[in-house]
């Protein structure tokens, strides 16, 4: 498209539909002020360097259900990175901030003593805006696990020093704009228990090979310090990014060709 037909398209646009122009042009305004506060504060161009899922999965074949594939859930991989995960034997304490339909936390619960989510109620997910039928979704798949903790609060505001340094592995997935991310990273730093203790963050991507800026600028800006963002990694064939102190070769992949290959079997049934 020449610039000239995209500069027409943009003034139509905002002519028939100035608030859309507007959300987009600071959509975009944003992305790429923390694309630029990533490259020109961590030297981080290319985003985070990668590590191979397959080291973190230890040969062990992952079996997924409680699956919905709709919008707004993590991948196949990026459950399959936290069983994988989840089924080592240090790991005890599982604790995700923000649980949706509770996939992710019903595919983990199994492996570990303890399942904590930490997530908005019922109220406070209609003060955000959504929808009543997203409202009816949540803890569609977790709501009768046996060893689920559910803590209803924002994760930003929580006050978590009851909770501090009693966690093996923590997924944050809950607010995905940079300075969410921030808190949330910062937060999940008090839980970790020990030098085995792992943080999983989702949508570090925004697809598979595609950095989300806002993401990783929250996530860098979390950290405590430099030696702990030296271990953060992106997660191959998932949108997650990882800190943990195992040492795992990192690499910078090649685009778009591929390292392996996955076979899935898939079961579907109705729920109603």
């Amino acid at each position: 498209m020449s610039r000239l037909r995209a500069a027409i398209d943009l003034a139509r646009l905002g002519l028939r539909s100035p608030g859309r122009l507007l959300k987009g042009l600071y959509h975009l305004s944003t992305i790429e002020s923390c694309r630029h506060h990533v490259v020109s504060g961590y030297g981080l161009a290319e985003g985070l360097p990668q590590v191979d899922l397959l080291e973190l999965l230890g040969g062990k074949q992952q079996l997924i259900g409680s699956y919905s594939f709709l919008d707004g859930t993590s991948r196949p991989t990026d459950i399959a990175l936290l069983r994988g995960l989840a089924s080592r034997t240090s790991c005890r304490r599982y604790i995700e901030f923000g649980t949706w339909r509770g996939e992710s936390l019903a595919n983990v619960a199994p492996l570990v003593e303890e399942a904590w989510a930490i997530s908005f109620s019922a109220d406070q997910m209609r003060s955000a805006g959504m929808p009543e039928s997203a409202v009816k979704a949540a803890h569609f798949f977790s709501g009768e696990l046996p060893n689920r903790t559910l803590i209803e609060a924002n994760t930003q505001t929580y006050d978590y020093s009851e909770l501090e340094g009693k966690f093996d592995l923590v997924f944050v997935d809950a607010d995905h704009e940079h300075p969410g991310v921030t808190i949330d990273t910062r937060n999940a730093f008090r839980l970790l228990r020990d030098e085995h203790s792992v943080i999983v963050w989702h949508d570090y991507g925004k697809d598979y090979e595609t950095v989300n800026w806002p993401v990783l600028r929250g996530i860098l800006d979390g950290c405590p310090d430099d030696a702990h963002r030296a271990r953060i990694r992106h997660v191959s064939n998932t949108l997650c990014a990882i800190y943990t102190r195992q040492d795992l070769p990192a690499y910078r992949p090649d685009r778009f060709l591929p390292d392996k290959v996955f076979d899935m079997t898939m079961n579907v049934r109705r729920t109603r």
